[in-house]
Protein backbone atom coordinates (compact mmCIF):
# COMPACT_ATOMS: atom_id res chain seq x y z
CA UNK A 1 0.00 0.00 0.00
CA UNK A 2 1.23 3.51 -0.81
CA UNK A 3 1.37 6.05 1.99
CA UNK A 4 1.44 9.80 1.63
CA UNK A 5 2.99 12.44 3.92
CA UNK A 6 0.67 13.25 6.85
CA UNK A 7 -1.15 9.89 6.58
CA UNK A 8 -1.75 8.37 9.99
CA UNK A 9 -0.74 4.73 10.36
CA UNK A 10 -0.52 2.10 13.07
CA UNK A 11 2.52 -0.20 13.44
CA UNK A 12 2.28 -3.51 15.32
CA UNK A 13 5.12 -2.51 17.68
CA UNK A 14 5.62 1.26 17.50
CA UNK A 15 1.92 2.13 17.64
CA UNK A 16 0.34 5.18 15.98
CA UNK A 17 2.38 7.64 13.95
CA UNK A 18 2.22 10.07 11.04
CA UNK A 19 4.05 9.57 7.74
CA UNK A 20 6.71 12.20 7.09
CA UNK A 21 8.23 11.05 3.79
CA UNK A 22 7.91 8.24 1.23
CA UNK A 23 11.31 6.78 0.25
CA UNK A 24 10.18 4.17 -2.24
CA UNK A 25 10.39 0.86 -0.37
CA UNK A 26 10.55 2.64 3.01
CA UNK A 27 8.75 5.45 4.79
CA UNK A 28 9.79 7.90 7.48
CA UNK A 29 7.27 7.95 10.31
CA UNK A 30 6.98 10.13 13.41
CA UNK A 31 5.51 7.85 16.06
CA UNK A 32 3.74 9.33 19.08
CA UNK A 33 5.59 7.20 21.64
CA UNK A 34 8.77 6.15 19.83
CA UNK A 35 9.76 9.22 17.80
CA UNK A 36 11.14 9.13 14.25
CA UNK A 37 11.65 5.73 12.58
CA UNK A 38 12.38 4.62 9.02
CA UNK A 39 10.54 1.38 8.29
CA UNK A 40 9.96 -0.86 5.29
CA UNK A 41 6.55 -0.67 3.66
CA UNK A 42 6.24 -4.43 4.02
CA UNK A 43 6.12 -4.00 7.79
CA UNK A 44 2.79 -4.66 9.52
CA UNK A 45 1.01 -1.36 8.93
CA UNK A 46 -2.61 -0.29 8.79
CA UNK A 47 -4.39 3.06 8.47
CA UNK A 48 -5.09 4.96 11.69
CA UNK A 49 -6.79 8.14 12.82
CA UNK A 50 -5.22 11.19 14.42
CA UNK A 51 -5.36 10.99 18.24
CA UNK A 52 -7.42 14.21 18.20
CA UNK A 53 -8.18 17.07 15.80
CA UNK A 54 -5.92 19.36 17.85
CA UNK A 55 -3.02 16.92 18.20
CA UNK A 56 0.43 18.31 17.41
CA UNK A 57 3.87 16.75 17.69
CA UNK A 58 6.38 18.68 19.80
CA UNK A 59 8.36 21.10 17.64
CA UNK A 60 11.61 19.45 18.69
CA UNK A 61 11.72 16.38 20.89
CA UNK A 62 15.36 16.97 21.67
CA UNK A 63 15.00 20.50 23.03
CA UNK A 64 13.67 21.61 26.36
CA UNK A 65 12.80 25.00 27.78
CA UNK A 66 14.36 23.92 31.05
CA UNK A 67 17.90 25.29 31.40
CA UNK A 68 20.50 22.58 31.77
CA UNK A 69 24.06 22.58 32.92
CA UNK A 70 26.53 22.10 30.12
CA UNK A 71 28.03 18.63 30.23
CA UNK A 72 31.57 18.35 28.95
CA UNK A 73 32.16 15.25 26.92
CA UNK A 74 35.49 13.47 27.19
CA UNK A 75 37.89 14.44 24.41
CA UNK A 76 37.80 12.22 21.35
CA UNK A 77 40.73 9.86 21.21
CA UNK A 78 43.19 10.64 18.42
CA UNK A 79 43.09 8.22 15.49
CA UNK A 80 45.40 5.26 15.63
CA UNK A 81 48.11 4.89 13.00
CA UNK A 82 47.50 1.83 10.80
CA UNK A 83 51.20 0.99 10.62
CA UNK A 84 51.31 1.04 14.41
CA UNK A 85 48.38 -1.40 14.51
CA UNK A 86 50.19 -3.73 12.10
CA UNK A 87 53.26 -3.56 14.34
CA UNK A 88 51.11 -4.42 17.39
CA UNK A 89 49.61 -7.37 15.52
CA UNK A 90 52.92 -8.81 14.29
CA UNK A 91 54.49 -8.38 17.73
CA UNK A 92 51.79 -10.59 19.22
CA UNK A 93 51.51 -12.89 16.19
CA UNK A 94 55.03 -13.06 14.61
CA UNK A 95 53.87 -15.62 12.03
CA UNK A 96 50.91 -13.48 11.07
CA UNK A 97 47.89 -15.38 9.80
CA UNK A 98 49.94 -18.57 9.35
CA UNK A 99 50.76 -19.04 13.02
CA UNK A 100 49.10 -21.48 15.41
CA UNK A 101 48.55 -18.70 17.93
CA UNK A 102 46.36 -16.72 15.54
CA UNK A 103 44.44 -19.83 14.59
CA UNK A 104 43.82 -20.74 18.22
CA UNK A 105 42.94 -17.26 19.47
CA UNK A 106 41.22 -15.55 16.55
CA UNK A 107 40.24 -17.92 13.74
CA UNK A 108 39.36 -21.42 14.85
CA UNK A 109 36.25 -20.78 16.96
CA UNK A 110 34.71 -18.49 14.33
CA UNK A 111 35.33 -21.01 11.55
CA UNK A 112 33.79 -23.76 13.69
CA UNK A 113 30.71 -21.65 14.36
CA UNK A 114 30.42 -20.95 10.64
CA UNK A 115 30.69 -24.68 9.88
CA UNK A 116 27.86 -25.47 12.30
CA UNK A 117 25.72 -22.78 10.68
CA UNK A 118 26.42 -24.12 7.18
CA UNK A 119 25.70 -27.68 8.31
CA UNK A 120 22.53 -27.15 10.32
CA UNK A 121 21.20 -24.04 8.54
CA UNK A 122 22.61 -24.54 5.07
CA UNK A 123 20.17 -23.70 2.29
CA UNK A 124 18.73 -27.20 1.78
CA UNK A 125 18.59 -28.05 5.49
CA UNK A 126 17.06 -24.66 6.27
CA UNK A 127 14.39 -25.06 3.59
CA UNK A 128 13.46 -28.48 4.98
CA UNK A 129 13.08 -27.05 8.50
CA UNK A 130 10.82 -24.28 7.18
CA UNK A 131 8.70 -26.67 5.07
CA UNK A 132 8.10 -28.85 8.11
CA UNK A 133 7.34 -25.88 10.35
CA UNK A 134 10.30 -26.45 12.69
CA UNK A 135 10.64 -22.78 13.59
CA UNK A 136 11.51 -23.51 17.22
CA UNK A 137 14.40 -25.72 16.07
CA UNK A 138 15.72 -22.94 13.83
CA UNK A 139 15.70 -20.59 16.81
CA UNK A 140 17.47 -23.14 19.00
CA UNK A 141 20.19 -23.61 16.39
CA UNK A 142 20.57 -19.83 16.03
CA UNK A 143 20.93 -19.49 19.81
CA UNK A 144 23.53 -22.26 19.96
CA UNK A 145 25.61 -20.68 17.20
CA UNK A 146 25.43 -17.26 18.84
CA UNK A 147 26.49 -18.65 22.21
CA UNK A 148 29.39 -20.62 20.71
CA UNK A 149 31.46 -17.44 20.18
CA UNK A 150 32.28 -14.38 22.25
CA UNK A 151 31.76 -11.92 19.40
CA UNK A 152 28.55 -10.51 20.90
CA UNK A 153 28.28 -8.94 24.37
CA UNK A 154 26.35 -11.11 26.83
CA UNK A 155 23.69 -8.43 27.42
CA UNK A 156 22.98 -8.17 23.69
CA UNK A 157 22.84 -11.97 23.47
CA UNK A 158 20.35 -12.05 26.35
CA UNK A 159 17.97 -9.55 24.75
CA UNK A 160 18.11 -11.38 21.43
CA UNK A 161 17.47 -14.75 23.09
CA UNK A 162 14.50 -13.28 24.96
CA UNK A 163 13.10 -12.19 21.60
CA UNK A 164 13.36 -15.53 19.82
CA UNK A 165 12.16 -17.51 22.83
CA UNK A 166 8.86 -15.67 22.44
CA UNK A 167 6.80 -18.13 20.43
CA UNK A 168 5.08 -15.26 18.60
CA UNK A 169 8.43 -14.31 17.01
CA UNK A 170 9.77 -17.74 16.06
CA UNK A 171 8.19 -18.25 12.64
CA UNK A 172 8.96 -14.67 11.60
CA UNK A 173 12.55 -14.93 12.79
CA UNK A 174 13.12 -18.24 11.01
CA UNK A 175 11.83 -16.83 7.72
CA UNK A 176 13.70 -13.53 8.10
CA UNK A 177 16.98 -15.33 8.83
CA UNK A 178 16.49 -17.60 5.79
CA UNK A 179 15.80 -14.59 3.58
CA UNK A 180 18.83 -12.76 4.97
CA UNK A 181 21.15 -15.67 4.17
CA UNK A 182 19.61 -17.09 1.00
CA UNK A 183 16.87 -14.77 -0.28
CA UNK A 184 16.72 -13.61 -3.90
CA UNK A 185 16.12 -9.91 -3.18
CA UNK A 186 18.94 -7.38 -3.06
CA UNK A 187 20.97 -7.53 0.15
CA UNK A 188 19.83 -4.05 1.17
CA UNK A 189 16.20 -5.16 1.37
CA UNK A 190 17.07 -8.45 3.08
CA UNK A 191 19.29 -6.71 5.63
CA UNK A 192 16.79 -3.98 6.46
CA UNK A 193 13.92 -6.48 6.76
CA UNK A 194 15.99 -8.47 9.25
CA UNK A 195 16.85 -5.29 11.16
CA UNK A 196 13.18 -4.29 11.31
CA UNK A 197 12.34 -7.63 12.90
CA UNK A 198 15.17 -7.26 15.42
CA UNK A 199 13.76 -3.85 16.30
CA UNK A 200 10.34 -5.33 16.94
CA UNK A 201 11.98 -8.00 19.11
CA UNK A 202 13.87 -5.38 21.15
CA UNK A 203 17.27 -6.58 19.92
CA UNK A 204 18.39 -3.91 17.45
CA UNK A 205 22.14 -4.32 17.79
CA UNK A 206 24.77 -4.08 15.09
CA UNK A 207 26.38 -7.24 16.42
CA UNK A 208 23.20 -9.33 16.06
CA UNK A 209 22.27 -7.73 12.72
CA UNK A 210 25.62 -8.71 11.17
CA UNK A 211 26.54 -11.93 13.02
CA UNK A 212 24.94 -14.69 10.96
CA UNK A 213 25.83 -13.50 7.47
CA UNK A 214 29.39 -12.87 8.69
CA UNK A 215 29.77 -16.54 9.61
CA UNK A 216 27.78 -17.87 6.64
CA UNK A 217 29.91 -15.92 4.13
CA UNK A 218 33.32 -16.60 5.75
CA UNK A 219 33.46 -12.93 6.60
CA UNK A 220 32.63 -11.60 3.12
CA UNK A 221 29.83 -9.67 4.83
CA UNK A 222 31.77 -8.10 7.68
CA UNK A 223 30.75 -8.27 11.33
CA UNK A 224 30.15 -4.91 13.02
CA UNK A 225 31.57 -4.29 16.48
CA UNK A 226 31.00 -0.52 16.50
CA UNK A 227 33.70 0.67 18.92
CA UNK A 228 36.40 -1.33 17.15
CA UNK A 229 35.31 -0.59 13.59
CA UNK A 230 35.09 3.15 14.25
CA UNK A 231 38.69 3.19 15.45
CA UNK A 232 39.88 1.15 12.46
CA UNK A 233 38.03 3.47 10.07
CA UNK A 234 39.72 6.47 11.70
CA UNK A 235 43.15 4.87 11.32
CA UNK A 236 42.66 4.66 7.53
CA UNK A 237 40.64 7.87 7.21
CA UNK A 238 37.66 5.94 5.88
CA UNK A 239 34.23 7.52 6.37
CA UNK A 240 32.13 4.86 8.09
CA UNK A 241 29.04 7.10 8.31
CA UNK A 242 28.27 5.39 11.58
CA UNK A 243 24.78 5.51 13.10
CA UNK A 244 23.86 3.62 16.25
CA UNK A 245 20.78 2.02 14.65
CA UNK A 246 21.69 -0.56 11.99
CA UNK A 247 21.24 0.91 8.50
CA UNK A 248 22.28 0.11 4.97
CA UNK A 249 24.60 3.07 4.38
CA UNK A 250 26.80 2.27 7.38
CA UNK A 251 26.72 -1.44 6.55
CA UNK A 252 27.84 -0.82 2.97
CA UNK A 253 30.61 1.50 4.22
CA UNK A 254 31.71 -1.28 6.57
CA UNK A 255 32.26 -3.51 3.54
CA UNK A 256 34.36 -0.77 1.93
CA UNK A 257 36.43 -0.52 5.10
CA UNK A 258 36.98 -4.30 5.03
CA UNK A 259 38.15 -4.09 1.41
CA UNK A 260 40.60 -1.37 2.37
CA UNK A 261 41.97 -3.22 5.39
CA UNK A 262 42.51 -6.38 3.34
CA UNK A 263 44.29 -4.40 0.63
CA UNK A 264 46.56 -2.70 3.18
CA UNK A 265 47.41 -6.04 4.78
CA UNK A 266 48.37 -7.58 1.44
CA UNK A 267 50.57 -4.58 0.65
CA UNK A 268 52.49 -5.30 3.88
CA UNK A 269 52.97 -8.99 3.16
CA UNK A 270 50.17 -10.22 5.43
CA UNK A 271 47.76 -12.56 3.63
CA UNK A 272 44.49 -13.32 5.44
CA UNK A 273 42.86 -16.62 4.49
CA UNK A 274 39.41 -15.04 4.48
CA UNK A 275 37.57 -12.01 5.76
CA UNK A 276 37.26 -13.84 9.06
CA UNK A 277 41.01 -13.24 9.38
CA UNK A 278 40.51 -9.58 8.43
CA UNK A 279 38.03 -9.23 11.30
CA UNK A 280 40.49 -11.04 13.56
CA UNK A 281 43.23 -8.57 12.63
CA UNK A 282 40.99 -5.56 13.25
CA UNK A 283 39.88 -6.84 16.62
CA UNK A 284 43.25 -8.11 17.81
CA UNK A 285 45.40 -5.20 16.66
CA UNK A 286 43.27 -2.58 18.41
CA UNK A 287 42.93 -4.57 21.61
CA UNK A 288 46.65 -5.30 21.65
CA UNK A 289 47.29 -1.56 21.28
CA UNK A 290 44.91 -0.88 24.16
CA UNK A 291 46.43 -3.62 26.34
CA UNK A 292 43.19 -5.62 26.43
CA UNK A 293 43.93 -8.54 24.13
CA UNK A 294 42.96 -11.84 25.65
CA UNK A 295 39.82 -10.45 27.27
CA UNK A 296 36.36 -11.55 26.16
CA UNK A 297 35.05 -9.91 23.01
Amino acid sequence: MDWKPKDWIEHSVFGVGRVREDRGDRIDVEFIKFGSKTILKIAQLKPAASPSPEFKFPADRHKSNTPRFKVERPPRRPPLDFNHLVACFTRCFPEGFEGRDFDAKERDYKVKAGSVLKDKLGKNAFEKLLREGHYYEVCEIAKHILRSTNLVHFMEKAKFVDGIENIANQERFANALYDLLYGSAEMEQRFMTFCDLLSEMGATFWTIATYYQFLASDGKWMFMKPSIMKRMADSLEVALNYKAEPNWLTYSKLQELSDRVELELHSRGLKPHSRIDVQGFIWASIWIEEGKHGNSE
